[in-house]
């Protein structure tokens, strides 16, 4: 009589003088484990590979990166320390200023340039030490805007950071229009310095100052430079640029 293939395998283990042992595992688990078994072992030895691969090259590149990181470091330290030093200075200035009280502007082209802003404490007018310069005025017209570029160059003689505030006037037919863009009032008519546009350049800075398109057919443009602590560092003219 032909029997059904049996789903176990017996297995009958002797082990002297000790009785024999009858095992039965079930085919299906014993194939299971065959196959699983080496696939799980390769899996793991590929991940393993992989992975040292990995944080071995993330290693090299964090060190091949060093070098850039501490020098990165470096520079905003020195940035940092420039900073501190023109804070320092201008502290320093700023409380002579108001030793000396009251408002020190000598009339003459200083007086007549400041009639468009309410002059600081102890102003003055540094145009002749060049501290700044400004060069490459040029003019573009857009569809809805006007765009008026320069550079400020730091002509300091140590060259040591230069930093203060930047204000354009742009004149056109219909008025005056104001770059950072001011609303004046009755209780303050005049601008105040201190809301330009702020910079710190150390060799040069390009500008771009934004106006909405005037009607007309040309503008003209007042460019003043002031220091953190409001004195007069460069004034320029430019103009007139024609209007598309």
């Amino acid at each position: 009589m032909i029997q059904d293939p049996s789903n176990d395998l017996t297995f009958i283990v002797y082990n002297t003088p000790k009785p024999p042992k009858y095992i039965k595992i079930n085919k299906k688990l014993m194939k299971i484990l065959i196959f699983i078994i080496p696939v799980i072992t390769i899996f793991s030895i590929g991940f393993s590979v992989i992975t040292s691969f990995y944080m071995k090259r993330k290693l090299e590149k964090a060190r091949s990166q060093e070098p850039e990181i501490i020098l990165s470091l470096k520079n905003e330290k020195e940035e940092l320390q420039s900073e501190i030093k023109i804070l320092q200075e201008s502290n320093q200035i700023l409380t002579k200023k108001i030793s000396l009280g009251g408002v020190q502007i000598s009339q003459g082209s200083s007086a007549n340039l400041m009639t468009l802003f309410t002059t600081p404490l102890g102003f003055e007018d540094k145009q002749s030490d060049d501290l700044a310069k400004l060069d490459n005025m040029t003019n573009d017209n857009l569809q809805d805007k006007v765009l008026f570029k320069f550079d400020i160059l730091n002509n300091t003689p140590n060259g040591q950071k230069l930093a203060g505030y930047i204000t354009v006037v742009q004149y056109h037919r219909n008025g005056i229009s104001y770059f950072p863009q001011y609303d004046l009032s009755v209780d303050s008519p005049g601008l105040e310095f201190s809301k330009g546009e702020s910079f710190t350049v150390s060799r040069f800075r390009p500008v771009i100052a934004e106006f909405p398109k005037p009607n007309g057919t040309n503008v003209w443009y007042k460019v003043f430079i002031f220091s953190r602590t409001g004195n007069l560092l460069a004034y320029k003219k430019a103009g007139p640029f024609q209007l598309n």
